[in-house]
């Protein structure tokens, strides 16, 4: 019996070690602190609509560096940066200031636009592979969403 109950623990400890969520991009307008998550609100928004990302990589980081670009429809890179991770983070978020409103900078702050499709690349920036894309739209404030 107390054979069965190792085996049991044991098969539980290995189950929750292998599962984890898979890796995404989550888009929103606002940054849940507590929770250290963005509310995910879908992949469009409208231009004055507060814009942050977050990439959730469903497991430890297991690379030092992380590079997220912005590309608009041309294949023009309208913005990037690399920044550090470490092995005990699983999630990275991208909150950018407004320097004209205070506060999380607007659609039409980070992509440059006012009305667009972009893509949203995360990269390893170690190994200048590629983790995950994500389409994102921005419409001009006067756009119903959802027509």
């Amino acid at each position: 019996m107390k054979n069965l109950t190792w085996l049991i623990a044991l098969m539980a400890m290995a189950f929750f070690a292998c599962s984890s969520e898979p890796a995404s991009i989550v888009t929103g307008k606002e940054f849940i602190q507590n929770r250290s998550a963005v509310a995910d609100t879908a992949s469009i928004f409208h231009s004055s609509d507060p814009f942050v990302m977050q990439l959730r990589y469903g497991k430890a980081f297991d690379f030092a560096k992380v590079k997220w670009e912005i590309v608009d429809a041309n294949g023009k890179v309208v913005s990037s940066k690399t920044s550090a991770v470490n092995n005990k983070q699983d999630s990275y978020t991208v909150i950018v200031s407004s320097v004209r409103h205070g506060g999380i900078a607007r659609a039409a702050e980070i992509f440059r636009a006012k009305e667009g499709t972009f893509t949203i690349r995360f990269t390893n920036a170690d190994a200048g592979t590629p983790i995950l894309e994500k389409q994102v739209q921005v419409v001009l404030n006067s756009q119903k969403i959802g027509e």
